[in-house]
Formats: structure tokens, sequence, C-alpha cells
């Protein structure tokens, strides 16, 4: 399985340097700062934020869980809500990180000119997940955030709740 994830990787890696490259390649030709998919600030939507999603079958039952990367955010600004069949994330980003003030922290005045820009700090707007409503308990749900990681808990229905009401037949 290691080998099948490298290769995902190696894309992604890929993916990013092309945006970087093609960013840079357009603002030459006088375009837009904006990178390919609308921003050029290491962010995009389909790698921000950074997820892990797996099944486990620990004592307390069977669960889906959401790793989410979210260094820098306040716990009170970060929002888990279902919606129907999807699990809606919203965090709002105000990290001092975000801009240099130009004060006695060493910072200049202007914004950086980076040499690398790997890590992403940006609000996250509705950002949704698929956790179908007749598989798992989404009322029952966990969230813990702690160190910069949000773990998110969903209980899969035990097998009696998802058969549904079972209608006797007569003759």
């Amino acid at each position: 399985m290691g080998d099948f994830n490298d290769i995902f990787s190696d894309i992604s890696n890929a993916a990013k340097k092309f945006q970087s490259e093609f960013s840079k390649y357009m603002q030459e030709r006088g375009f837009s700062d904006t990178g390919v998919y609308g921003k050029n600030d290491g962010c995009n939507e389909y790698d921000w934020p950074p997820v892990n999603i797996y099944n486990t079958d620990g004592a307390s039952g069977a669960c889906l869980v959401f790793e989410f990367g979210l260094a820098g955010f306040y716990e009170e600004d970060i929002s888990i809500t279902f919606q129907g069949d999807y699990m809606v994330l919203s965090a709002l980003y105000r990290n001092a990180l975000k801009t240099c003030t130009g004060d006695d922290s060493g910072c200049a005045a202007e914004p950086p000119r980076y040499i690398e820009k790997s890590l992403c700090f940006d609000s996250i707007e509705k950002q949704k997940y698929y956790v179908p409503l007749d598989k798992y308990a989404q009322e029952k749900t966990n969230a813990v955030y702690k160190n910069g990681l949000l773990r998110v808990n969903i209980p899969h229905k035990e097998e009696n709740e998802q058969d549904g009401i079972k209608i006797k037949i007569s003759s």
C-alpha cells in the first residue's frame, strides 16, 4: 500500500510545482498575481485543509474518523455541522502569523518574498465531506481539537439501525 500512496504523493507534488511555475509564468507576462486555483498563497480548495480519513473498529465500536491539520486556528473559530449526508467544516483564520506588521518582532513592513511556501494559512469556507446519514450516527459525533489537529469521530450506525423498519407480511 505504501507504493500506491507514494504515487499519489508524487502526483500531488508535481501538481503543486506546476501550479507554482504556471503562476510565475503568468506573472512575468503581466497577468494577475493569483494562482491557478484563484490565489497564490500556498492554499487551494483541493488540498486545504490537509485531512486523513479512515475507519476504525475500536472498543466503543466502529467509527469514521477525520483528522484535519488546522495549526494556528483558535478552537472557537472552528465549526462542524451536518447538512443531510454531508459534514460541513468551516474555520476562520485570524492568527497574527498571517501578516507582518513591521513592529519589534523583526519582520519587515512589506510582505515577505518567499523562497518556498508550502504552509497554508487561510480560512475554510464550507468544506463538505460525504457522511451518509443512513450509515453513520451523526448525532453521536464527537470532536477534539488539540495541538493543531482536529479529530472528528463519527460512529457507524449499528446494523439493526441500518436495516430500517421491518414490515411484517401476513397471508
